[in-house]
């Protein structure tokens, strides 16, 4: 499976509080993402293990507090996410972020 996606962020900001990360994309797509959310979503080997047997399988009631400190893109594929429980090993393709938009 593929990480590349057509589509670039336009523009990411936090909006509700500071508890979505909204992203609108080239393509005209808007997309909202509920801090909590991502955070238990995180794609790292960290959360997700390295085999769904040892997934951490993290739940957004976990993360109700939960605030984004830190964003930066990797290359133009990807953005890593720092969280306020220190969480920052997370790179969420823009594939992912996609995905998880369609999915909510």
């Amino acid at each position: 499976m593929s990480d590349f996606t057509e589509a670039f962020p336009e523009s990411l900001e936090l909006t509700d509080n500071d508890s979505v990360l909204q992203i609108i994309w080239d393509d005209g797509h808007t997309s909202r993402h509920r801090l909590d959310v991502l955070r238990a979503e995180c794609p790292c080997a960290g959360c997700r293990g390295h085999s769904p047997q040892q997934s951490l399988n993290l739940k957004p009631e976990q993360f109700a507090q939960i605030k984004l400190t830190d964003l930066a893109p990797v290359g133009r594929y990807a953005y890593n996410l720092v969280f306020s429980d220190a969480h920052s090993t997370g790179i969420y393709t823009l594939k992912f972020l996609r995905e998880l938009a369609n999915s909510a």
